[in-house]
């Protein structure tokens, strides 16, 4: 199966269990053809036999020519093939027994098997992939397009994006792009689609018909976990849909970069919406993404430091990806209109919802 993902083709192969998986969690994707793979993904029970020059800390492999990266509940090793490709192997943890019940029970989320190894495949691989290319740079921020431009609502978690993003979704003008993680290009200014699943809070649910959507089909447990954690407590529990079972259209592809928007809690008496300065809006997504994704930033720190603890190359390092960014994000927003929307602390989500479609759909700017 080869797909075009963040504008290079990912080529992907696994055991016959793992298809299915595969073909539901990556169907959004334009199919690439002939095309030959930029990216090589192996789905695996158990990554192949290496040694491995360091191991510091148990979690992080260092090797001459790749790395290996343990998170909870993957592993996954990088490394470069002779022809350049990045060539990838993926071995997700199996979790058995009445523990993993719990664990589940007890969870933001009652995953199914294929909403599972959708986060595993995004989060752990798909984005992270793209740190290894120097003409694309990361954004913590929902995208949607509209009128086939994309426009861009970022910030840290908790600010609102999702909200304002999901109050546009039947909107005809509107196209879903991504959720949480963007991927800018500095060739072409453009932003790709990233077809994580959108995650969809309690707290979302509230006045709309989404609950029902996204409980739809599931079983009485799943529905019932929701319920009884929704009514906890709203911001506790979570469920991910099908990106094309939430949105009007789907951008599968890519779409020109229009507008920015940086959600900012601070001390305003109202909703307003101000200039941006390009430099401030790349040091403030450089700041959020880094905070944002630590888990993989981590690896990247860690691979450091076994490179020079044994006097070889990293890689790729963290210093290498943040120089990178840092010069990817000034090429793509230098033709972009960047703005902050200051936000209330104290504001009501109705009125936040209401700015915020008004905002993107209109394009109008009101001045500080």
């Amino acid at each position: 199966m080869k797909k075009i993902i963040f504008g290079r083709c990912y080529s992907f192969s696994g055991e016959a269990s793992h298809q299915a998986l595969l073909a539901e969690c990556l169907a959004l994707y334009p199919d690439a053809g002939d095309v030959d793979p930029q990216v090589a993904i192996r789905i695996t029970q158990k990554i192949s036999m290496r040694t491995p020059s360091s191991v510091n800390p148990r979690a992080h492999g260092k090797f001459l020519h790749g790395m290996l990266t343990s998170f909870p509940a993957v592993d996954v090793y990088w490394g470069w093939s002779a022809a350049g490709c990045l060539d990838i192997e993926v071995a997700q943890k199996a979790r058995h027994g009445i523990k993993q019940k719990i664990r589940k029970l007890l969870s933001m989320e009652y995953s199914s098997d294929v909403e599972s190894f959708e986060q595993i495949l995004h989060e752990f691989v798909l984005v992270p992939s793209a740190y290894f290319f120097r003409d694309v740079a990361l954004i913590h921020a929902s995208c949607v397009t509209v009128d086939g431009n994309a426009c861009l609502l970022a910030g840290t978690g908790g600010a609102g994006k999702s909200a304002a993003m999901l109050a546009l979704r039947q909107n005809e003008r509107i196209g879903f792009v991504s959720d949480d993680i963007t991927i800018v290009s500095a060739a072409t200014s453009h932003v790709h689609a990233n077809m994580a699943w959108p995650k969809i809070y309690g707290y979302n649910c509230t006045g709309n018909a989404l609950k029902g959507e996204i409980l739809a089909g599931r079983g009485w447990i799943d529905k019932a976990h929701f319920s009884i954690k929704n009514w906890l407590n709203s911001a506790g529990v979570r469920r991910k849909i099908r990106p094309d079972r939430l949105y009007h259209h789907v951008e599968s592809a890519s779409a020109p970069l229009s507008r920015l928007y940086y959600a900012v809690r601070e001390d305003v008496p109202d909703i307003r919406v101000s200039p941006l300065g390009v430099t401030n809006a790349v040091e403030m997504t450089i700041a959020v993404i880094t905070a944002e994704y630590s888990i993989f930033h981590d690896h990247l720190h860690w691979e450091q430091y076994n490179a020079l603890a044994t006097a070889q190359t990293a890689m790729l390092t963290m210093d290498e990806v943040i120089e990178n960014w840092r010069l990817v994000l000034s090429q793509c927003l230098a033709g972009v209109g960047c703005f902050k929307v200051s936000i209330p602390f104290d504001v009501d989500q109705v009125v936040y919802r209401n700015s915020m479609v008004d905002t993107l759909l209109a394009g109008a700017v009101a001045q500080p």
